[in-house]
């Protein structure tokens, strides 16, 4: 019993991961923005799908972490560079300072 329950646990902890709270993951799409709004860019990109934030200007480096932190599922890899980002999308629904 104890070897069913270590293995039902692990399976969780390995596959919960791969689970998106806003169903699947669209691989076949990439939406691409230049602002690090949610809300501009929930009008024109889905949750799930990719979205890439390449920014009109380069330099500001706290652009692609405002992004991440306001439109990315963080459940998933996220590469990030100083000119932009890249994750699945899935919009903040609130900010609480």
């Amino acid at each position: 019993m104890k070897a069913v329950l270590k293995t039902f646990v692990l399976s969780i902890l390995f596959l919960a991961p791969f689970v998106s709270l806003s169903g699947e993951m669209d691989q076949a799409r990439l939406c691409i923005t230049s602002s690090w709004k949610a809300v501009d860019n929930a009008g024109k990109c889905e949750a799930g799908q990719k979205i890439a934030f390449l920014p009109r200007s380069f330099g500001n480096e706290q652009l692609p972490i405002m992004f991440i932190a306001f439109n990315c599922d963080v459940r998933f890899a996220v590469s990030l560079t100083k000119g932009g980002a890249v994750c699945v999308f899935y919009p903040i629904r609130q900010v609480v300072e």
